[in-house]
């Protein structure tokens, strides 16, 4: 296997490098030859790829990597709790209406038997 053409880009039109280095100072961003695709990787971990970006570079990628940075992942954690507590009261409540049907449905059928 052979290695990947990483080109490593400091500097571009938008200062989208620059930008992307605000957000974490171990980003780096590369075009990935072979695989004809924008790459932010990590700093003396190049081989852990942060993010993909197979789009024209602009600063949608600066905001997708605002938005998935590691100083959110408590925010993540706590909204990805949120609506598991969510769905888990969702769940709950349509197992209770279930058992409220099936409960009245045997009510029927057993006052029909007398």
């Amino acid at each position: 296997m052979r290695k990947e053409r990483l080109i490593p880009i400091r500097e571009d039109v938008f200062d989208i490098a620059d930008r992307i280095r605000e957000v974490d100072e171990r980003y780096l961003l590369f075009y990935n030859a072979d695989r004809s695709r924008f790459e932010v990787r990590l700093k003396g971990k190049e081989r852990e790829i942060v993010v993909t970006w197979d789009r024209p570079l602009d600063v949608r990628l600066v905001v997708k990597l605002r938005e998935t940075h590691v100083r959110r992942v408590k925010r993540f954690i706590e909204e990805f709790e949120a609506e598991e507590r969510r769905a888990r009261r969702e769940e709950e409540r349509a197992i209770r209406e279930q058992a409220a049907e099936n409960a009245d449905a045997f009510m029927r059928v057993a006052w029909r038997q007398r």
